[in-house]
């Protein structure tokens, strides 16, 4: 974990300032684009006044870009192209490339200008063991400009067989690391013998697709699941209605604060804030911005995620202060790297779970909307089955139009995960520090 003197020092040189303005909110993607097992939420339409430009410079390093080693090599991708590397095409065109890659010489470029599909698959026939452990692969997505990078793990045959589908945000064009979490279930897949991994991306017919895979690794997991329970844009009924809910069952969550909200009506005081975060709570950092961060400049997304950051960090917030959540779920390569020089963590919607010791990727960890019962208790269940990382987040709780959730479907939930499964209920740092 980093020190948190390199974002004292940020605090140190740039002083404190003032934001204008009401965040919008870190809705989740298009609905047409995301077919897992979770209903996505759309983007809030507030407005915020824009600030100046004003910023404190490109950090100099960025822990996103640190060389990946955990756990065992699958395949670096050496040997594609070649008899030794026993990769097949499954649809459109695959070849070795040693001009753009994430380690090593050279990664495996899929593409299809017709769209529909593009991949690859491998047989195991000692089988691959993913019984302790989970897959871990980087990938760089430039076609579609937003979509969804799908595995298949055939354990032993299609009738038997997991699916993991990621969704990547609209700029986030550059080398990102994803953990390959489960989002479908057929049959009764055997573990320790997958006899076949198909890696691929899918899109509507005529959407080109172009993508690039490298580095690919199995990363080892807890034996037991867990759930991080989140809630967007600082509204009152986090106080109101889920941290009555949390509390009765000993759970801590983490509310991501838009920091020019509190006080108002319909938003958490800051006396509330206290008491949650008395109780194990976290409040997590939600940049005031008026649209996604990617389309300001460099020195303007540093200065609105440096104000986010020291607003929770002077009122005495610094513990939940380390997590940052994507406003409108979208970062670009640029975005990572600021939100690592100040946070330990950051969130966006993926639509999938997570490795559960520790996702590969702490700036991109994915989370799943929680408005739909029926798929969150889905998407929970197959975590349980195979002790993944399911992090869940809820906007507004409440009767009426002008809530996400009612007050039943999101107890509907907690007593699943109560009743139901055996995952571990954590704080954002809980799962930081355990």
């Amino acid at each position: 974990m980093k020190e948190p003197a390199t974002r004292r020092r940020f605090l140190a040189a740039a002083g404190v300032a003032g934001v204008a303005g009401l965040a919008g909110c870190s809705g989740g993607a298009d609905p047409a684009t995301e077919t897992t097992n979770v209903v996505t939420s759309t983007p809030s339409t507030t407005a915020a006044n824009e600030t100046s430009e004003a910023g404190t410079g490109t950090p100099s390093s960025s822990a996103v870009e640190s060389p990946f080693d955990r756990g065992t090599l699958v395949d670096d991708f050496e040997a594609f192209g070649s008899e030794e590397s026993r990769w097949g095409t499954i649809r459109g065109t695959t070849e070795a490339d040693t001009d753009d890659v994430y380690a090593g010489t050279q990664s495996v470029r899929m593409s299809n200008e017709n769209g529909d599909a593009a991949g690859i698959f491998k047989s195991f026939p000692d089988g691959l063991d993913l019984t302790s452990h989970d897959l871990s692969l980087a990938v760089k997505l430039e076609k579609p400009v937003r979509g969804r990078f799908a595995a298949e793990f055939i354990a032993p045959a299609r009738s038997d067989m997991l699916t993991s589908k990621r969704f990547i945000p609209k700029e986030l064009n550059d080398w990102i690391r994803i953990d390959l979490g489960y989002t479908g279930k057929k049959g009764e897949p055997v573990m320790e013998a997958i006899q076949e991994l198909r890696l691929m991306v899918l899109t509507e017919e005529g959407t080109p697709i172009d993508v690039h895979i490298d580095d690919l690794r199995k990363i080892p997991k807890p034996d037991t699941g867990k759930v991080v329970l989140q809630f967007d844009d600082s509204r009152a009924s986090h106080y109101d209605v889920a941290f009555e809910e949390l509390q009765d069952r000993g759970w801590a969550g983490g509310s991501a604060i838009i920091p020019n909200s509190i006080n108002s009506d319909g938003y958490l005081t800051t006396g509330q804030m206290r008491e949650m975060r008395d109780a194990g709570w976290d409040m997590m950092s939600h940049p005031q911005a008026s649209k996604p961060l990617p389309q300001y400049s460099e020195a303007k997304q540093q200065q609105l995620i440096q104000q986010a950051y020291n607003y929770l960090d002077l009122k005495g917030f610094s513990e939940g202060a380390r997590h940052f959540v994507a406003p409108y779920n979208r970062v670009s390569k640029t975005t990572l790297d600021i939100v690592s020089e100040y946070h330990d963590a950051g969130y966006m919607f993926g639509a999938c779970p997570n490795n559960a010791q520790q996702p590969s990727n702490m700036y991109a960890i994915s989370r799943v909307m929680g408005r739909d019962p029926q798929g969150t208790r889905r998407i929970l269940n197959i975590a349980d089955a195979y002790n993944q990382l399911v992090v869940v987040t809820w906007h507004t709780i409440g009767y009426g139009d002008e809530y996400e959730t009612t007050p039943e479907d999101f107890r509907n939930v907690l007593d699943h995960i109560e009743e139901e499964t055996g995952l571990e209920v954590v704080a954002p740092s809980a799962l930081l520090d355990g």
